[in-house]
Order: C-alpha cells, then structure tokens, then sequence
C-alpha cells in the first residue's frame, strides 16, 4: 500500500515538472500583422518582413476582423505547440 502511494505521488510529480518544462519554452510575440484569411479556428497573417504564419484562435472572430487589415496583435508559441493567439487590436 505505501509502495503504491509513493508510485503515484511520484508520478504526479514528474506529471508537474513536464508541464513546467512545457510551459517555460514559451516565446511571446507583439507585431503588427495584415491578416490574409480568417476562419473559426484560425487566421492567417503576414507581418511588416513578409513571414506567413498561422494563428491558432480560440473563439470565432471572423465577423469581427476583416481580411486585408492591418492589426496589433500579440501570440505565443510553447515548444510542440502551435502559435496561439492572445490579443488583437
């Protein structure tokens, strides 16, 4: 019974070090953007360098941003994870 306790004691603290070690890589990115295509699940932008980039978004804003605009924005990338947006303006 104790061997088993310290098994999943153990195990939910390598759990806690993964996801900080996950959530460290984290890059945070502010730049103005001209959006190229917008759907419910994603937009596409291109910045003032010319790099395309596809940004993961949590709600649908395609009634909100319009196509061919320039916006502020501001994402994150975490290590295996996919760009996301946090604020657009």
């Amino acid at each position: 019974m104790i061997k088993e306790n310290k098994r999943i004691i153990i195990f939910l603290l390598i759990i806690v070090v993964l996801f900080m070690f996950w959530n460290s890589f984290r890059s945070s990115t502010y730049e103005v953007v001209t959006v190229q295509k917008v759907s419910e699940n994603e937009m596409t932008i291109i910045n003032q360098s010319n790099r395309v980039r596809t940004i993961r978004i949590s709600i649908d804003i395609t009634k909100l941003v319009k196509e061919n605009n320039e916006y502020t924005i501001f994402y994150d990338k975490r290590i295996f994870d996919k760009y996301r947006l946090r604020s657009i303006s």
